[in-house]
């Protein structure tokens, strides 16, 4: 093991300029020479081809992590993200029925009202993107298509919190309010998600209201992670590097930047999977049992998936990512989060020729690493 590696992962806490430069060139000098790493009780898997294998092949590495969990909890019960074919599949056909793409470019005019609202209610000389944008467009978007009332979005952000902790009393409370909400949609559909949800049937067999609930609860909690990371780090590079600023300004490059904003920084650094029997990564073997942390953001920056894939660029040729995931666990709300991740970067541009960061970015830990906080200062001109 190099000296490297061997001393575990560098700082987390501070992902912004050389901290974030020496995090990427640690995960370069693992993918090199300790692919697969077993560090602090998991084996941490570097390279994008092993993080493909373990993202595609559920029979090797499984997705139900609920054995780890309290027997009464909700977090994991019924949760898509943590099954296994075959009752993932079924899960998602009924997903599938409901989450369309028709009706999630429907959602553009609603997204775009709501972008251009906040952004009209930012204070110029110092607010929180996250707080005050990245997160509440979401949420207020996913709401609205569930069918859920925007003013129970305070009570939304406690219950992601909760979430984001493992709260398990946190995520009864949810799972009881939106089992709740289900029944009332199957009883009275109406068009939005929840109710297309609660009515779908593959088989002739509609979902329970337990799993309609924990649906909702994933599209609700999970589903906002992804977006208000994505709009925080395609601002973020606004901010740090002009000439980019200048480019995406004044040739309309908003698409291009939050696509690459996607691949550089993705929502989740790693993902969890648990080994189901010996297997060979890279030359190691990861024993049965062993949690497996699939390093998402190292498999974003190989060489083996983008040549060169260090400078932020537009026009990166055959742009690669697995931030949507990989298999039968891709990300049903990848296209929605870019909608509104391009949506709100327009109207942030739109309102403020410049941008400057004010006071240092706060980060999320593992396993996402996002940017938690970024204050900014906004100003309607450019001197």
């Amino acid at each position: 093991m190099r000296a490297g590696t061997a001393a575990g992962l560098p700082a987390l806490t501070e992902l912004d300029g050389a901290g974030w430069t020496r995090l990427v060139h640690w995960l370069a000098d693992a993918r090199h020479h300790t692919p697969v790493l077993a560090l602090g009780g998991m084996h941490h898997v570097f390279r994008a081809e092993d993080v493909r294998t373990v993202l595609a092949d559920s029979g090797l590495f499984s997705s139900d992590r609920t054995r780890l969990m309290p027997p009464t909890a909700q977090l994991g019960r019924g949760n898509l993200t943590m099954m296994d074919p075959p009752d993932h599949t079924r899960i998602r056909r009924i997903v599938n029925q409901a989450f369309t793409p028709a009706s999630v470019s429907g959602l553009a005019p609603a997204i775009d009202e709501i972008a251009d609202e906040l952004v009209d209610s930012l204070v110029p000389d110092r607010f929180d993107l996250v707080r005050d944008l990245a997160y509440p467009l979401p949420i207020r978007v996913i709401s609205r298509y569930l069918g859920l009332p925007e003013d129970r979005i305070d009570r939304f952000r406690t219950w992601s919190v909760g979430f984001s902790r493992g709260d398990a009393a946190q995520m009864d409370e949810m799972h009881r309010y939106l089992a709740e909400v289900a029944g009332a949609k199957r009883a009275r559909p109406g068009g939005d998600l929840m109710s297309r949800l609660a009515t779908a049937e593959v088989d002739g067999v509609p979902a329970t209201i337990d799993e309609i609930a924990s649906l909702a609860g994933l599209i609700l909690l999970a589903g906002h992670v992804t977006t208000t990371s994505l709009i925080a780090a395609a601002v973020h590079e606004l901010c740090v590097q002009p000439a980019l600023d200048a480019e995406v300004r004044e040739h309309d490059r908003v698409e291009e930047l939050v696509l690459e904003a996607l691949r550089v920084r993705p929502a989740f650094a790693q993902v969890t999977r648990m080994a189901e029997a010996d297997t060979t990564l890279s030359g190691t073997t990861v024993p049965a049992g062993a949690l497996v942390a699939a390093w998402i953001l190292s498999a974003n920056h190989d060489p083996g998936l983008n040549p060169d894939p260090e400078p932020f660029l537009l026009d990166r040729p055959a742009r690669r990512h697995l931030s949507f995931g990989h298999g039968v666990h891709y990300c049903l709300g990848g296209p929605l989060a870019q909608i509104e991740a391009v949506a709100a970067v327009r109207a942030v541009i739109r309102r403020f020729a410049r941008l400057t960061v004010i006071a240092p970015v706060e980060f999320h830990p593992l396993p996402t690493l996002a940017i938690r906080r970024l204050e900014l200062e906004g100003r309607a001109d450019a001197t």
